[in-house]
C-alpha cells in the first residue's frame, strides 16, 4: 500500500498537469502568439523548473493545516497511506469528469475537498483543521478570483492609457515581454501545484518512517516532472474554455491577464496558500474582458465556470470519503 500511495500521489500530479496545465497558456495560444504544441512544451519545462525553484511553502501548508497529523503518526501505517490514497483517488475522479466535459474546475481544491472526504473517515472530523482551512483555503479560494479580475481589469486599463500612441517598435516589445510573461506564469503554477502533491505524499512518509513532515528532494522531482508530463502531454482541452469562451483575446488583453496572474500566483507561492491557478486564470480573462465593455464577456460561460468552483470542495470531499470506503474494504 505504501507504493501504491505513491504512484497514486504521481499518477495525479499527472493528471493535475493535463487538467490545468494548458489553462496558464490558454491566452498566449489564443491570441496567436505562440503556436499551440510549442506553448504547451514551454509550459511544461517552466512548471518543472519553478516546482524545482520556488521552495516548499505551500507543500507545508498541505501537509500539516488540513488534518491534524498527530493522529496520522500515532496510528496505524496502513491507514495513514489508505487516507492518502483515498485524496488522491477522489480528486483524480472529480478532475477527470472536469477535464472531459472541458470544465475549467480546480484540481487543487478537489484534493484539497477529497482530503477532508478521507480525513473524516480515517482519523474522525475533530481532526480536520478546520480554522487553518477556512482562512488559507477558503478565504483565499474567494479573494484570489477576485483579485485576478481586479488585477486584470486595472492591468488593460492602464496598459492602454500607456500605449495609446505607441509606435510598432513598443508593440514589438509588448510581444517580446508576452512571451517571458507565459514562462513566468507557468513557472508559478508549477511551483503551487506540484507543492500540493508534494504535501500530501509527505503526510504519507511520516506515516511511513513515524517521523515529522519533511519534503525530500526525490519526491520534489518527481512531482515535478509528472506534472511537467502531464503539461505537455494533456494540457490542450482547457484551453478553447478559457482562451476562446470567455472572452476574445488579443495579445494586448492576454497580456494583462498573464501579469494579473502573475502577481496573484507569486504572492500564494510566498506566502504558501495553495489557491487554484485555474481560478486566477480564468478570472483575469474576465477581467480584461470587463475593462473593454462587460458585454464582450460570455456570462453564460463564466456562470458554469463559477457553479464549479462552488460545488468543488464538497463534491470532491464527498467522493474522497467514498473511495477511503472502497479502499479500506479491499
Amino acid at each position: 500500500m505504501f507504493y501504491f500511495m505513491i504512484v497514486i500521489g504521481l499518477s495525479f500530479a499527472y493528471i493535475n498537469g493535463m487538467h490545468d496545465g494548458g489553462t496558464v497558456v490558454a491566452t498566449t495560444i489564443s491570441s496567436r502568439l505562440i503556436p499551440p504544441a510549442k506553448a504547451v512544451f514551454i509550459a511544461g519545462l517552466a512548471n518543472l523548473l519553478g516546482a524545482l525553484c520556488l521552495g516548499t511553502a505551500v507543500a507545508y501548508t498541505i501537509s500539516e493545516n488540513i488534518i491534524d497529523i498527530t493522529p496520522v503518526l500515532a496510528g496505524s501505517k496502513d491507514q495513514c497511506y489508505t487516507f492518502v490514497a483515498a485524496s488522491f483517488a477522489g480528486s483524480m475522479a472529480w478532475n477527470m469528469l472536469t477535464w472531459v466535459i472541458k470544465l475549467p474546475s480546480s484540481a487543487s481544491h478537489s484534493m484539497i475537498g477529497s482530503m477532508i472526504g478521507s480525513g473524516m473517515l480515517a482519523y474522525g472530523m475533530g481532526y480536520i483543521e478546520w480554522n487553518a482551512i477556512f482562512v488559507k483555503v477558503i478565504l483565499a479560494m474567494l479573494f484570489s478570483p477576485l483579485l485576478g479580475f481586479f488585477f486584470g481589469y486595472l492591468f488593460l486599463k492602464l496598459q492602454n492609457a500607456l500605449l495609446k500612441n505607441a509606435t510598432i517598435v513598443w508593440n514589438r516589445r509588448i510581444r517580446l515581454l508576452h512571451k517571458l510573461s507565459s514562462f513566468f506564469l507557468a513557472f508559478s503554477y508549477g511551483s503551487n501545484d506540484s507543492q500540493k502533491v508534494m504535501g500530501l505524499v509527505a503526510i504519507g512518509l511520516a506515516g511511513h518512517y513515524a517521523a515529522e513532515i519533511e519534503i525530500p528532494f526525490w519526491l520534489i522531482l518527481s512531482c515535478s516532472l509528472a506534472l511537467a508530463i502531464g503539461t505537455i502531454t494533456g494540457g490542450y482541452n482547457m484551453i478553447k474554455t478559457v482562451g476562446m469562451e470567455i472572452c476574445k483575446i488579443d495579445m494586448h488583453n492576454s497580456f494583462a491577464s498573464q501579469i494579473a496572474t502573475i502577481s496573484v500566483m507569486t504572492l500564494a507561492n510566498l506566502t504558501g496558500l495553495p489557491i487554484s491557478a485555474t481560478q486566477v486564470i480564468t478570472s483575469s480573462v474576465m477581467g480584461v474582458g470587463s475593462s473593454n465593455t462587460p458585454k464582450s464577456v460570455n456570462w453564460t460561460v463564466t456562470k458554469k465556470i463559477l457553479l464549479a468552483w462552488l460545488i468543488t470542495i464538497p463534491a470532491s470531499a464527498a467522493v474522497g470519503a467514498l473511495c477511503f470506503l472502497l479502499l479500506i474494504r479491499f
